[in-house]
């Protein structure tokens, strides 16, 4: 017969290996998520210049462009664009197999895993875009179940708010969203505009999404923000719950709208703040030039912490929390025996 000591010491290491691999206990362990921190760019090349200043992802990769092998070289991933929806025909222009042969060229240049950006602000002329990017979405996992389908939503690009649309209409059609506000037009940007989205954003209870800063101008009816007021976008984004951002654009796109109108100095400083800090800054420090002091008390990203992050994995590794539980059972049954043998 198994005495109390022996059985609270089981059950202990029974409790450890539940854990360990995982068996639902009312809590799960996660990893650190890198952010996406991506850039629009047109004519440039400019890889390492891009990746220098702090972006890791780029627009107009996949293995079947040409940029593939520069954007890789310097540690950029670029998103594949397909070219599938058109917003003035509210349609699908590429066919399905069209879709899928792009998506297993990527397979097969070793480029499994992608990001697909399908079309752009499909909702922009009124469009009724959810259910052609869900399908689209269906044929791009159906071609490499790990890639995952993106698109630039405008449905809070509308300084009128009370011209947006209810809810998200776009939500669950694509594996990320990624709201671009543009507040900077005539007149101070409306960074309210940012503020109602996040709102609007956390009521849907939407987990999978980025955001786009305006660093363009001046173009149709916005102008070009100052190195100040692209720094506040970000700072009224910051802490959102996003899995990270863009920015528009690097160069002028073929419209043109003139890019990076903020500087690099600028997009650096914004890539080296967390995109969602875990504790809020405490002490702000003085603003560089041509940053305002607001958006210089932003949090900077935490520094690695490779040795705790090596004790942690050790602790909370399956072979250390079984043989912390053995362990602690042998001991128990130990003190059992004593105390038997000299009562």
């Amino acid at each position: 017969m198994v005495n109390r000591g022996a059985c609270l010491g089981l059950t202990i290491s029974c409790l450890v290996v539940q854990v360990s691999f995982g068996i639902p206990m009312g809590y799960q362990l996660t990893g650190t998520v890198t952010p996406v921190r991506g850039i629009f760019r047109f004519a440039s090349t400019s890889w390492g210049t891009l990746a220098g200043d702090g972006f890791n992802f780029v627009t107009d990769g996949g293995t079947n462009t040409s940029n593939y092998a520069g954007q890789r070289a310097a540690g950029l991933t670029g998103m594949v664009y397909l070219n599938a929806y058109d917003n003035s025909s509210c349609r699908q222009t590429m066919k399905d197999a069209a879709i899928a042969q792009i998506v297993q060229i990527n397979v097969s240049g070793g480029d499994a895993g992608a990001v697909y950006q399908v079309g752009d602000e499909p909702t922009t002329n009124g469009c009724n875009a959810k259910a052609s990017y869900t399908h689209m979405t269906s044929v791009i996992h159906a071609a490499d179940p790990t890639a995952r389908s993106w698109v630039a939503d405008d449905e809070f690009n509308d300084p009128t708010t009370s011209h947006w649309p209810a809810g998200l209409p776009m939500e669950g059609s694509v594996d990320i969203l990624a709201f671009d506000i543009y507040p900077c037009q005539t007149g101070p940007c409306k960074y309210t505009m940012i503020d109602l989205a996040v709102q609007r954003i956390h009521s849907a209870g939407l987990t999978s999404w980025e955001f786009i800063l305006q660093d363009f101008g001046p173009c149709q009816s916005w102008r070009a923000p100052t190195a100040q007021e692209v720094a506040a976008q970000f700072e009224h984004w910051q802490g959102a719950g996003a899995l990270g951002y863009w920015v528009y654009a690097y160069d002028s796109d073929p419209t043109p709208c003139p890019g990076n109108v903020a500087g690099s100095a600028t997009l650096r400083q914004i890539n080296a703040l967390a995109v969602n800090p875990s504790q809020p800054s405490i002490v702000p420090t003085p603003a560089p030039t041509g940053i305002s002091s607001a958006s210089a008390s932003l949090v900077p990203s935490p520094e690695p912490q490779a040795a705790l992050d090596a004790i942690s994995r050790f602790v909370l590794s399956p072979i250390a929390l079984i043989g912390s539980g053995l362990l602690l059972g042998l001991v128990v049954v130990g003190l059992s025996y004593v105390r038997r043998r000299f009562r």
